[in-house]
């Protein structure tokens, strides 16, 4: 598969707004590093693209940059100020350009000449709020420019137009939607699964042990753990459950397995035939994940992605 990067033009490149309205729209991605070893920075920004006349990340982002540059690569970029965001390709064999702009006032240097060392994509597509939110709801929160294998696929997808159609293409947060929203059908009832009424917190991060709690149509307690992973009967989350299944209330583990069963008083039950229920079969779940792919709500989703199924998506080392 082809390499994946995220990039983020925020505060910290340190460049005025209309430097980054020019890079948006000549579709360019860019690093602005000014500092070099000739101590000449305040003479004007470094031109050098040369790694070793940086040190530290400079150095790293500069290597990272003219790796992508001569490999190419497909890339995800958000810029400040800005919803959404751009993905595109970056073509192997693409020069490295010098892009002048002008400093913003974080550094106390406001409209002095910004010497960025930059790209232009091809294949671009803007994305709006709604269509970015797969990525940007798990965008790397410290890095401002790396490699990003995982949700790769999904980066290429959405810059070919034509969104995935996979199990493994959704993050783990998502998987926990998706199995929240499932258990609110009529088709989790009829597979032998209790339906949900209501939830009782918000679903995954916020909660230590499970992924969803509610309260299922019966009036009990209703516990569930969502992962990627194959079935283990000693895997921890399994093993968390045990202590929510008291007083009758009901448990769930949504796991990689080949079908319905039932281990130590808690349901177990296929992750993969949650998403062809839910996903592939039911108008409302197809909507669902087109929206979180990011089709936008008039697209036929279906057509897009000729009705295309698997459970790998490049994207199944799944944490959780």
């Amino acid at each position: 598969m082809e390499q994946t990067y995220f990039i983020r033009h925020s505060s910290a490149l340190d460049v005025d707004k209309e430097t980054l309205e020019a890079l948006w729209l000549e579709d360019r991605v860019a690093i602005h590093y000014p500092h070099d070893e000739s101590g000449t920075f305040e003479q004007g920004d470094s031109q050098s693209l040369n790694p070793d006349d940086y040190a530290g990340h400079a150095q790293f982002a500069l290597k990272r940059l003219l790796n992508l540059a001569r490999d190419g690569g497909y890339i995800f970029a958000t810029y400040r100020g800005r919803s959404g965001g751009k993905v595109g390709y970056i073509l192997p064999g693409s020069p490295v350009e010098l892009f002048w702009g002008k400093w913003g006032n974080k550094n106390n240097r406001k409209g002095r000449a910004a010497a960025l060392k930059s790209l232009r994509m091809n294949q671009v597509r803007n994305l709006a709020a709604e269509e970015a939110i797969s990525l940007t709801a798990v965008q790397p929160r410290q890095d401002t420019f790396c490699r990003w294998r995982k949700v790769g696929k999904r980066v290429i997808a959405l810059a070919k137009g034509a969104p995935p159609s996979e199990l493994g293409c959704l993050t783990p947060d998502l998987q926990e939607v998706m199995c929240m929203e499932y258990l609110r059908t009529a088709e989790a009832g009829a597979r032998g699964l209790p339906v949900l009424r209501h939830t009782l917190m918000p679903v995954g991060r916020t909660m230590k042990d499970i992924d969803i709690l509610g309260i299922s149509n019966s009036g009990r307690i209703l516990s569930a753990q969502v992962t990627y992973k194959s079935f283990d009967p000693n895997d921890r989350k399994l093993r968390k459950l045990d202590g929510y299944r008291t007083q009758g209330n009901e448990t769930i583990y949504f796991c990689r397995c080949d079908k319905h069963d039932e281990v130590n008083g808690h349901i177990i039950f296929p992750l993969q035939q949650v998403f062809e229920d839910f996903c592939v079969k039911s108008e409302a779940g197809k909507g669902w994940f087109g929206a979180v792919m990011g089709v936008s709500p008039g697209d036929d989703y279906t057509s897009k992605t000729n009705g295309f199924l698997s459970l790998n998506c490049g994207n199944a080392k799944h944490s959780a």
